[in-house]
């Protein structure tokens, strides 16, 4: 074994503790968080099994007429697949974790699924966001948790999130991890999350109970207040499917762009007359980084859209700044 002071193994003559240390631990870092995604990942690979399908589907069929109205009908089989699991049928998932958990070496793999048993319910706000974690405040309870994030896209604060959440096994206290579903809700369902925490405090029941029994009235309040499984606002839908249209009509093709635009649009949250506004200062900034390949001239743009030049302008020039950061 290298000591900390020992000469590094790599041959740069340097001391162990300031040259490959670091990198070693990052490495046994992404290894062990690989190992406890690849133990999600085969859970809901595996689960429901057969003799079980028929249990879920049950489930999913209550669900439906109280949701379908509003809701994809794949969105509802996730949701109802963690409450199935977590709340209704925690043998599954408990019995998963006791037979993976006899096949690991790591202890710090065996330690964190010993803290898996019993995943949290979690809607809740975000309040603050880091490279790797996303602070949020819970609604039902007011903890703070660290929550990792799935990936790099914009999250701005203020946000109302929803998951079941796993601790992830580092030694942040309330660093966690979405077991599945982690979604994202527009700032203006905040009144839903406000009747939730209302209807948990007038209840004097415990946490898990309360949600166990309540988890639908959940999505039923989402739905009722105008939900239709999106992460934006309408104003927000608006922006995207003008530039959308605009490039269809077009025959152009910018996944890149979109992403871009999704991006600036939930963290930037800018404010416009006419949504077209914001689209066509996506479409100028969309070509001027190279994201598609036609060109079109300011004028044409701006009469696409029908909006002025200046303000076309406007947002184009809020978009290169904004990523011009985020770059």
């Amino acid at each position: 074994m290298v000591g900390r002071n020992d000469q590094c193994p790599c041959g740069s003559g340097k001391k162990y503790k300031k040259c490959c240390e670091g990198n070693q631990q990052a490495t046994v870092t992404a290894v062990f968080h690989e190992e406890i995604e690849n133990v999600l990942q085969t859970f809901y690979s595996t689960y429901p099994d057969r003799g079980d399908i028929r249990e879920y589907m049950e489930l999913v069929q209550n669900w439906l007429p109280k949701l379908e109205n509003k809701l994809q009908y794949e969105l509802i089989q996730a949701i109802c697949l963690d409450d199935y699991f977590f709340h209704h049928r925690t043998d599954i998932w408990t019995g998963y974790l006791k037979r993976t958990t006899k096949k690991m070496v790591r202890p710090a793999t065996v330690a964190t699924l010993a803290s898996w048993e019993k995943p949290r319910f979690f809607v809740g706000q975000v309040t603050r966001v880091e490279e790797i974690y996303f602070e949020a405040k819970c609604t039902l309870t007011d903890e703070l948790f660290m929550i990792r994030r799935e990936n790099n896209r914009a999250i701005p604060e203020g946000m109302h999130i929803f998951a079941f959440l796993l601790h992830d096994g580092s030694e942040g206290v309330n660093h966690m991890l979405a077991a599945s579903t982690l979604i994202f809700f527009p700032t203006n369902h905040g009144n839903v999350f406000e009747k939730f925490r209302a209807m948990f405090d007038k209840s004097g029941k415990a946490m898990y109970e309360f949600v166990q029994e309540n988890h639908i009235e959940f999505w039923i309040n989402l739905v009722n207040a105008g939900y239709a499984g999106e992460e934006f606002t309408s104003f927000e839908q608006d922006v995207i499917l003008q530039a959308k249209e605009f490039l269809a009509s077009k025959n152009v093709e910018s996944d890149k762009l979109i992403m871009a635009l999704e991006d600036y649009l939930v963290e930037q949250q800018p404010t416009a007359r006419k949504a077209g506004a914001i689209a066509a200062g996506a479409i100028r900034f969309g070509q001027d980084r190279g994201l598609f390949d036609a060109k079109f001239t300011v004028k044409e743009i701006a009469e696409s859209f029908g909006v002025s030049a200046s303000s076309l302008n406007k947002y184009h020039q809020e978009l290169l700044a904004y990523h011009a950061v985020a770059v």
